[in-house]
């Protein structure tokens, strides 16, 4: 047997290639798209596979060679992503993120390949435009609107047009929103949330409005409020919204809040002192008289809505007498509590008996979880939690994330101050960590800073 025979014979058989077009397709999907071309070489059968594997492409990965370093890399990468886009019509994409087309004479451009992809099964959108005076912001193309593919859409710097009159359907299948120092007016708002019928997650980030901002959706699930502030921001006609993120921001300019028919309502925070006024149905939680000193004035008919609460986060300093343990009695099925202690800022005689004085409140026979970011063993910190270790029946755990690096000997007297030997609940966890990057998927809150306009404008 020659020997050209002999290794035909003893060859691998190519397993890969046998494999349904579909199944390859779907694999070169989740490869770069440089990487995808490559296998072209492979065989005739490889040569124009990766061309019909649906797209996800990102302008700012696109990278020149070393060849082209000469060149801008951002205009290499805009002319790479208009050829892509625009000469190969017929290609599906899936996935589209640019941010290099950010300046206003570049929008023209931004607006055929947008059009291009809408109209080719597009699912997930991402649009970083350069702030702009509102005059100057990227306009959306009516295409895009009209998309019944899309299901993810993020907007920084953008606009929706207030002369042009919403299309009837707008996104009707899209599932979450996330709007950053984008420009939208109340009635434009009110007409894309009536349009936007599967909308599920809605994120609001440097959001500035002069006048009352409303929303209803009886598809919406998620609500994140961050970095945004509006002369007064109104909830209602939510029935299924089960998570509420409010964050008072950056500014001095702080909204009212009034949530009405949440039923579902399970997450909610931040409950801070910076907010005018916060309503959850009948609960008024309200500041406006003293800002150190927060007033909660319930119904005494518990509502469903308060009711359904599970988690809770509350940012505020912890020498205010009653303000937390009437928080607490206002959420009675309350199982994961979450507290990011301020620094008081002025001297401010707290009642270290009051813990003693409250009797068991009812929350506590639901409460499982407890963690405080910013603890540092004052007795305000101290107080609440030797209440929580003696009569939380139901604690599992309590994490204390601690600025200052944590010395064995200031472990071992925080333990004693706290009475962990007197815990209600043998099952009680008491941990002590720094609060760092490798401790920072212990704070679910930290969604706020992972949305923040420094990091949409990073790309």
């Amino acid at each position: 047997m020659s020997s050209s025979k002999r290794s035909k014979a003893t060859e691998a058989p190519d397993l890969l290639s046998a494999l349904p077009d579909e199944l390859l397709s779907s694999i070169l999907s989740l490869v770069p798209v440089k990487d995808a071309a490559r296998t072209s070489v492979l065989s005739s059968h490889w040569r124009h596979l990766w061309t019909e594997v649906p797209l996800r492409l990102d302008d700012a990965s696109i990278e020149p060679d070393e060849l082209t370093l000469l060149f801008n890399k951002f205009e290499w990468s805009r002319k790479a992503v208009s050829t892509i886009i625009l000469d190969s019509r017929q290609r599906p994409i899936e996935a589209l993120s640019l941010s290099r087309f950010n300046r206003p004479p570049l929008h023209p451009t931004m607006d055929r390949i947008v059009a291009s992809a809408a109209q080719r099964g597009l699912r997930e959108l991402t649009l970083i435009s350069e702030i702009q005076p509102c005059e100057n912001r990227y306009r959306l193309p009516l295409p895009l609107l009209r998309c019944k593919s899309l299901h993810y859409l993020s907007l920084c710097g953008c606009q929706f047009s207030r002369v042009m009159p919403m299309p009837p359907s707008v996104f009707p299948n899209l599932k979450e929103l996330r709007l950053t120092a984008v420009t939208l007016h109340n009635d434009s708002l009110q007409a894309l949330l009536s349009s936007c019928r599967s909308l599920q997650t809605l994120h609001f980030t440097t959001f500035q409005a002069r006048h009352l901002i409303s929303i209803s959706s009886p598809s919406l699930r998620k609500l994140v409020w961050n970095h945004s502030t509006a002369p007064e921001l109104i909830i209602k006609d939510v029935p299924n919204l089960e998570s509420l993120m409010l964050d008072e921001g950056t500014t001095s300019v702080c909204p009212v809040v009034q949530v009405l028919d949440a039923p579902k309502l399970q997450q909610l925070g931040f409950i801070s002192a910076y907010f005018g006024a916060l309503q959850l149905g009948r609960m008024v939680f309200d500041s406006q008289i003293d800002p150190r000193i927060p007033k909660i004035e319930a119904s005494p008919c518990q509502l469903k809505m308060l009711s359904s609460v599970k988690t809770l986060a509350i940012k505020m300093e912890l020498d205010f007498d009653d303000t937390i343990p009437g928080l607490l009695s206002s959420f009675p099925c309350l199982e994961t509590l979450d507290i990011l202690k301020e620094e008081s800022s002025d001297e401010y005689d707290s009642d270290s008996d009051i813990w003693d004085e409250k009797s068991s409140l009812s929350c506590l026979d639901h409460l499982k979880t407890v963690t405080m970011k910013g603890f540092s063993g004052d007795q305000s910190d101290v107080e609440l939690l030797k209440y929580l270790v003696v009569c939380g029946k139901a604690l599992r755990r309590i994490t204390l994330l601690c600025s200052e690096s944590i010395a064995e000997k200031f472990v071992e007297i925080q333990r004693r101050e706290l009475c962990i030997d007197k815990r209600a609940s043998s099952d009680l966890e008491l941990v002590f960590l720094s609060d760092t990057e490798n401790n920072s998927h212990l704070w679910v809150w930290n969604e706020f800073h992972n949305s923040s306009l420094d990091s949409m404008m990073e790309s």
